[in-house]
């Protein structure tokens, strides 16, 4: 598992010192090795990844506890940027950044994942954790048309 965040996001082995992962359904769960003998439990922990499809999406409450640790893939935006991407919008922005998922910063801080490609940045802060928009319907229907032609031009392997 460390494996994965380490190619994509640069994020070392040692941050998730102390931590345990495991599978359920199509997700990956990280949880403090130290609490789980004593637990008898349904679900505990912090999911970190969507398996779900292909390519596999890190959680944004995952990013905001290992992405700190990130060193490549990551876009760091200026405050009008970085509002819009809380709202939930796309933007138009330049990177290094590999096409796929990417770590979001403001001033130092994670924000969560966004989603990379040409130019293009797709927030992926979940809909319940987004910021009020003052968007109009258009503006919704076009942010979810450039949503879907970023989908669409993503590599199948995100690794």
């Amino acid at each position: 598992m460390a494996d994965l965040w380490g190619e994509r996001f640069g994020i070392p082995s040692s941050a998730f010192a102390g931590f345990t992962f495991f599978r359920k359904a199509n997700s990956v769960w990280a949880a403090n090795e130290a609490i789980l003998p004593r637990l008898s439990y349904e679900a505990i922990g912090m999911r970190i990844m969507n398996l779900k499809d292909r390519p596999w999406k890190p959680t944004t409450s995952a990013l905001q506890v290992f992405g700190r640790h990130a060193t490549r893939n990551l876009i760091h935006l200026d405050s009008a940027n970085s509002r819009s991407f809380m709202e939930g919008k796309t933007l138009a922005i330049e990177s290094d950044s590999e096409s796929g998922y990417v770590v979001v910063f403001y001033r130092g801080e994670v924000l969560g994942c966004g989603l990379y490609s040409h130019g293009k940045l797709v927030s992926q802060i979940p809909k319940e954790r987004r910021m009020a928009s003052s968007k109009n319907g258009a503006e919704e229907s076009a942010d979810q048309n450039a949503k879907d032609e970023v989908a669409s031009e993503m590599p199948i392997d995100m690794r």
